[in-house]
């Protein structure tokens, strides 16, 4: 009699479990066919693109540009939202916590999305965990660029006269903690040597003190000194970038001017809030890497002083790394420097 209880009770479990497969295989089942049906009618309305700085900037201008091309693409209009305040960490967090819904998509760059981690004590956000990234949109390389008059004319002789001047040479950037700040850190770094840093409120005071000889040089973006290398007021030497950027192709790479290290490109890109369904995190990964084909954007991008990201940059995955890669590499310099905390 206790065998044929035991049967009993095990054919009961048995037909317990496979019940609740069942039931659970129904429910995914269920869920799947919602899941693409939500993808295929998103969106439905209007997307959010916050930018967290103040309209009129190259960030602003960039996000623009790709909002009008991922715009045909999706068949949407998407709108721009600056916010601005606390060097861009008051408009990354609106987009964090923005509903994951795709409706609602935020711009980043290397400063707000890598090296604030190490800057920014209070940043209210982790860029490496909150955020799904759309993909890299344009890069700019920063490089050196000194008054007119200035002593040495090529990298290696920037490299010499830095160490045998020591706190004589002085070098200008638009606050603590911006990526012209960090750039000087890391390239000074590198060569071995320590200017004396004077604080401006942006490059526009900065470029006009290298002109008028008040100070020798900073550590630029292409996109905001290509006017003044190509007009002749400053040298520019030392492009960090891995090859020659189309926009100053005169310029030396800083591999070719004996410092191979010495590589920065800023990078601009898109992001989403965590937790967008998959289907539709693939939709808008799929136009932010297709925009890049628009010719608005090949045309326009250049003008603003950027570049196309390498075909090997593209896309949400890639980003994600390169923000990683940047948040250590800034850990790293900052950490040598014995800390740096950004001013908004």
């Amino acid at each position: 009699m206790s065998h044929v209880v035991r049967q009993w009770r095990a054919g009961r479990t048995r037909a317990h479990w496979l019940s609740r497969l069942g039931l659970a295989t129904a429910l995914w089942t269920a869920a799947m066919p919602m899941a693409a049906l939500l993808a295929q009618t998103w969106p439905e309305r209007s997307i959010t693109l916050i930018v967290p700085f103040a309209a009129g900037g190259a960030s602003d201008v960039s996000s623009r540009i790709m909002a009008e091309a991922m715009s045909k693409l999706l068949g949407q209009s998407i709108v721009i939202e600056n916010v601005a305040g606390a060097g861009g960490a008051t408009g990354s967090l609106r987009g964090k916590n923005a509903k994951p819904d795709g409706y609602t998509i935020g711009f980043a760059h290397m400063g707000t999305h890598a090296a604030s981690v190490s800057t920014n004590p209070r940043l209210p956000y982790d860029p490496r965990t909150d955020f799904d990234y759309l993909g890299v949109h344009l890069v700019t390389p920063h490089l050196i660029i000194v008054r007119k008059d200035f002593p040495a004319q090529t990298l290696q002789e920037f490299i010499a006269y830095a160490r045998a001047k020591g706190k004589d040479l002085k070098m200008g950037h638009n606050g603590a903690g911006s990526l012209a700040h960090l750039t000087c850190v890391f390239f000074f770094q590198l060569a071995g040597a320590e200017p004396t840093y004077v604080v401006y409120r942006g490059f526009g005071q900065t470029i006009n003190d290298i002109l008028s000889g008040s100070i020798d040089g900073t550590c630029e973006l292409i996109a905001s000194a290509r006017e003044h290398v190509v007009g002749g007021s400053v040298r520019g030497f030392g492009v960090a970038a891995v090859e020659r950027s189309p926009l100053l192709p005169e310029v030396p790479t800083s591999k070719e001017g004996g410092l191979p290290e010495f590589i920065i490109e800023s990078w601009l890109g898109l992001y989403a809030p965590k937790g967008v369904p998959p289907p539709i995190l693939a939709k808008l990964r799929d136009a932010a890497v297709a925009a890049l084909a628009d010719p608005l954007v090949e045309k326009r991008f250049p003008e603003i002083g950027g570049s196309l990201p390498r075909p090997d940059d593209r896309g949400g995955e890639r980003m994600l790394d390169i923000v990683k890669s940047d948040v250590a590499r800034w850990a790293d310099v900052v950490g040598k420097a014995g800390g740096i905390e950004s001013k908004p």
